[in-house]
């Protein structure tokens, strides 16, 4: 599993946020014209040190409704925050993971052109080079 992968997985297997976006969840940009509400993810950093690699995702969870949009960010929120030694953990469908924590809530971003709203949250997950396979 890739790191990515991990991502969607947990998202997915999240019961209250599968229940608002169903399968929703897209890894890249989202399809233009998708129905709404939904959640799209891609990464935006990596690094490498020590034999743990570390990569930042921003995930975007969007709605007709800026309420929408927020009440959708602190489900993604809940999944992922934690810090140095807290957050998601463990081995999530075979891929070990020793943290997964909230770096950044950009709040909400009204997309005018199609009127819809945008909550970006960035999280950052760190595991084992020798994990992805």
């Amino acid at each position: 599993m890739k790191p990515y992968q991990c991502v969607g997985y947990s998202i997915l297997q999240t019961t209250a946020i599968s229940a608002i976006v169903g399968t929703r969840v897209n890894h890249g940009l989202r399809p233009t014209g998708s129905t709404l509400p939904s959640i799209n993810y891609y990464e935006v950093n990596s690094r490498r040190t020590w034999g743990f690699e570390s990569v930042d995702y921003s995930i975007n969870c969007r709605a007709t409704t800026a309420g929408a949009s927020r009440d959708l960010a602190r489900l993604v929120l809940n999944l992922f925050t934690g810090s140095a030694s807290t957050g998601i953990y463990g081995t999530i469908n075979s891929f070990d993971i020793s943290r997964a924590s909230l770096k950044n809530d950009a709040g909400l971003i009204p997309e005018t052109e199609d009127d819809i709203f945008n909550s970006p949250v960035d999280i950052t997950i760190v595991y084992p080079s020798s994990t992805v396979n």
